[in-house]
C-alpha cells in the first residue's frame, strides 16, 4: 500500500470510530433530545486538545469547541492526568457551550503516555436551575440556569467519585435520565478507548501518531491554499440579536475580517458589552461560528481535523456578550452563534460574491414545556428546538424547515409519537409557516408551524429564541425571512406569554392551552421582482405563498385557472419597481450609533413615500452587499442618504452607489 493509500485507511479508521460513538449514544441514551434529536456530538483529541477527528453528521456546534475545552482540562490538570481518569466539563467561561451540554473526556494512553482523548458532548435535559430545562429567557445570572461543572475529574486511576456525582445528579430534575445519558457516555467512552488502542497494535504507536500529524498538516495546507485565492482586504459586517430579554434594547455584533496571504483574522472588537440575559457566550464560541462559516465556504469537502482551522486568528476582547464573564448566562449560546455566523456569512460574501447565502433562523429555538407527570420522576420535561428556513443562494433557492450547514444532525423536530408517549402533550399541527419565506430571485425556505396541546391540568412554559424582532437577513438585494414568533392560544385567543417576544421564563399553561410555534423562514437572494413567474407559480401551487403575496411581493399575476397571467405581471412588476426607493449615498461625518442601535437618517420626503416613522427599522440593500445594513429610522430635514465609513464598510458600499431603501417587515407580509 502506498503512503497515501495508508494515510486514507487511518483517517478512516479514526473516523469509524467516532462513528461507532454516535451509534452506541443513539442506541443507548435515555433522554429524546440526544436518541432523537441528535443534540450530541463525539470526537477523538489529541492529548494537547487539537481535533484529529469526527463523524460527518457531528454538530459543529459542540465539537469545533471541544479543542478550547480539553485545552483547558489539560492546563488545569497538567502532568496529573492518569490511565483510568474521567473528566467532566461543560463552563461556558473555559471553552463550553452553554450548561446544558456537558463533555466527558476519556484520557487513552500509549506506551505510559497520554496519546488522545475520546470525547463526547451530550445536551442533557436539564441540569438544574430555576426553571424546568435550564434554558430560559429571563434568567439574570448563569447560577440560575443550572450547576456550572469546570474541568473535573470524576474518575481518578478508575476510582469514580460517587460523591460528587450524587451531588450532581441529585440537582438535576429527572435524576434518572441524567444518569442514563452519563452512563452512555461512559459506555460509550471505554469502548472508543478499546478501538483507538487496537488501532495502536494495528498500525503502531509512533507511526498512527506520526500520521495523525501529517492529516492536520495536509489539512492546513489545503484551507491555507483556499484563504490564498480571497482577495486580500478587510470586510466588514454587522448585525443584531433581539435583546437581552429584560429590555427592547438590541445587542450589537461587529466583525472586521481580515484576509492576509493565507490566513484570516476574526476581530469582533466594538460589538455590545456583556449583559445580564442569556444572549451572552463564552470565549470558545467565536471561533467556533467562524471556522464553522470558513471550512463551509472554503473547503467543504475534505474531513474535518485541526489543520482547517490553524490558519484562523480570533481577536474578541473578554467582557462584551460574545465573550462573556463570569456571572454573565450563557443559556443564549446558540443565539449569539448564529450572529457570528452571520457576520461572517456576510463578511464572506463581499470577499466571494458567488458564495453568498441568506440568514438563517438564528438559533435553538428553546421550548421547553413541563408539568407534573407521575410516572416520570414528578414531571414530564418537552424540549422542543423547531427547525426554520435556511437562506437562498445565488443558484438555489433555500429548504423548509430543515437544519442549516452550520448546525449537524440535529432533527428538525421531534416525533409526535414520541412527544405524546412520553408527555401529557398532543401536537394538534404541523406543517410549513406560508409566506414565511424571505423573498429574492431565489428564495429562502419557508419555516414551520406547529401547535402543541397541554393535556394535563398544569404546565409551564419557557423559551429562548432570536429573531423574533429583527427577522433573517436576505442578499443581494433579496429580503429577510418572516421573524420567529411563540405564542400561546387559550381558549381561541392569542396571549403572549412574555413582554419581550422570544424571551420566556416559567410562563403558567392551563388545560386545553395550545403552544403555537412560528419559526422564520430563510433570507432572500436577489431581487424578487427577477424571480422567474413560472417559479413563483409553483409557489403559489404548492400552497407555499398565496396568489395574493405572489402579486405584491414577487409581482407575478395568478389568473383564475392557476396560470401566470403574462401581461398583468409585466404591468403589476412595473408599477412594483416603481414603487421601490433608491438613493445615492453619501459620506456621513456624523455618529450614527446611539447606543448598540445603528440610525439611518432618512430624507423626510423619502420616509413619507416609503410611509416610515422616526424609530422603525429599515435596512438599505444594494446587489453587491452581503447582508443588507440594518438601522432604526430617524426622520431628518436633509434630502441625501449619508451613511458612516462604517456603515458603509457594512454594506460593502461606496460613496456614490444607489441603494434601496425599505421597512423590514416582522411576520409574512
Amino acid at each position: 500500500m502506498n503512503e497515501i493509500g495508508r494515510l486514507e485507511l487511518i483517517r478512516e479508521s479514526l473516523v469509524a470510530v467516532v462513528n461507532e460513538m454516535r451509534a452506541n449514544v443513539i442506541h443507548s441514551s435515555y433522554s429524546s433530545i440526544i436518541y432523537e434529536g441528535h443534540d450530541f456530538s463525539c470526537a477523538l483529541v489529541a492529548g494537547d486538545g487539537r481535533l484529529i477527528a469526527q463523524g460527518l453528521d457531528d454538530n459543529p456546534i459542540h465539537n469545533f469547541a471541544v479543542p478550547y475545552s480539553t485545552a483547558e482540562v489539560v492546563r488545569a490538570f497538567g502532568d496529573d492526568i492518569h490511565e483510568g481518569d474521567i473528566f467532566l466539563h461543560n463552563d461556558p467561561y473555559t471553552g463550553g457551550t452553554h450548561l446544558n451540554d456537558v463533555l466527558m473526556l476519556y484520557p487513552v494512553f500509549h506506551d505510559g503516555r497520554l496519546a488522545m482523548f475520546t470525547a463526547t458532548r451530550c445536551h442533557w435535559g436539564d441540569v438544574g436551575g430555576m426553571t424546568p430545562g435550564s434554558l430560559s429567557g429571563r434568567v439574570q445570572e448563569i447560577y440560575q440556569e443550572g450547576l456550572r461543572v469546570v474541568p473535573t475529574r470524576i474518575c481518578d486511576r478508575g476510582r469514580m467519585n460517587d460523591a460528587w456525582l450524587s451531588l450532581l445528579f441529585d440537582n438535576m430534575r429527572i435524576t434518572r435520565e441524567r444518569r442514563g445519558d452519563f452512563n452512555t457516555m461512559l459506555g460509550t467512552s471505554r469502548k472508543a478507548a478499546e478501538h483507538v488502542g487496537r488501532l495502536f497494535a494495528r498500525f503502531g504507536g509512533r507511526a498512527l501518531l506520526d500520521a495523525i500529524e501529517e492529516l492536520i498538516e495536509r489539512a492546513e495546507n489545503v484551507m491555507r491554499g483556499r484563504i490564498a485565492e480571497i482577495p486580500d482586504g478587510t470586510y466588514h459586517a454587522e448585525g443584531y440579536l433581539d435583546s437581552d430579554g429584560h429590555g427592547a434594547a438590541p445587542l450589537r455584533g461587529r466583525l472586521a475580517l481580515t484576509v492576509a496571504g493565507d490566513r484570516i483574522v476574526a476581530d469582533f472588537t466594538g460589538s455590545s458589552p456583556q449583559t445580564k440575559g442569556p444572549t451572552n457566550v463564552g470565549p470558545a464560541m467565536a471561533f467556533n461560528a467562524v471556522a464553522s462559516i470558513v471550512k463551509s465556504f472554503l473547503d467543504p469537502d475534505t474531513p474535518v481535523n485541526h489543520g482547517s482551522f490553524n490558519p484562523i486568528e480570533i481577536v474578541n476582547p473578554p467582557g462584551g456578550f460574545l465573550n462573556a464573564t463570569l456571572p454573565a448566562p450563557c443559556g443564549g449560546m446558540a443565539e449569539c452563534r448564529a450572529l457570528m455566523c452571520g457576520l461572517v456569512v456576510s463578511a464572506l460574501g463581499q470577499a466571494l460574491p458567488e458564495r453568498r447565502v441568506g440568514d438563517l433562523k438564528g438559533g435553538g429555538n428553546h421550548v421547553y414545556v413541563s408539568g407534573p407527570h407521575r410516572d416520570r420522576d414528578g414531571i414530564f420535561l418537552f424540549y422542543e428546538y423547531p427547525a426554520a428556513g435556511t437562506g437562498a443562494t445565488g443558484r438555489t433557492d433555500g429548504n423548509h424547515a430543515v437544519r442549516a450547514f452550520p448546525e449537524g444532525d440535529f432533527n428538525a423536530v421531534q416525533s409526535a409519537e414520541v412527544v405524546e408517549a412520553q408527555s401529557p402533550l398532543r401536537i394538534e399541527s404541523h406543517g410549513l409557516r406560508e409566506g414565511s419565506c424571505g423573498d429574492g430571485e431565489f428564495r429562502g425556505g419557508l419555516g414551520l408551524r406547529r401547535d402543541v396541546r397541554i393535556l394535563g391540568d398544569e404546565a409551564s412554559l419557557s423559551v429562548l429564541a432570536d429573531k423574533n424582532i429583527i427577522p433573517p437577513f436576505g442578499v443581494a438585494g433579496g429580503v429577510g425571512g418572516a421573524a420567529n414568533r411563540f405564542t400561546v392560544i387559550r381558549n381561541g385567543e392569542t396571549v403572549e406569554p412574555s413582554p419581550v417576544p422570544g424571551k420566556v421564563g416559567d410562563f403558567g399553561l392551563q388545560a386545553g392551552d395550545v403552544v403555537r410555534m412560528e419559526t422564520s423562514g430563510g433570507g432572500g437572494y436577489g431581487d424578487p421582482l427577477a424571480r422567474a413567474p413560472d417559479r413563483v407559480r409553483d409557489d403559489v401551487t404548492l400552497g407555499y405563498i398565496s396568489p395574493d403575496q405572489a402579486k405584491n411581493r414577487y409581482g407575478v399575476v395568478i389568473d383564475p385557472g392557476g396560470d401566470v397571467d403574462a401581461l398583468e405581471t409585466e404591468k403589476q412588476r412595473g408599477r412594483l419597481r416603481s414603487s421601490q426607493e433608491y438613493a445615492a449615498v453619501t459620506v456621513s461625518n456624523e455618529p450614527d450609533l446611539d447606543g448598540p442601535r445603528r440610525r439611518i437618517r432618512l430624507p423626510a420626503a423619502l420616509a413619507r413615500r416609503l410611509d416610515i416613522d422616526s424609530g422603525a427599522l429599515v435596512e438599505i440593500a444594494t446587489p453587491a452587499c452581503g447582508a443588507a445594513l440594518r438601522g432604526w429610522a430617524e426622520i431628518a430635514d436633509r434630502t441625501d442618504l449619508a451613511l458612516s465609513t462604517e456603515a458603509l464598510a457594512a454594506l460593502g458600499a461606496q460613496a456614490g452607489d444607489a441603494v434601496e431603501i425599505r421597512a423590514v417587515h416582522i411576520g409574512p407580509r
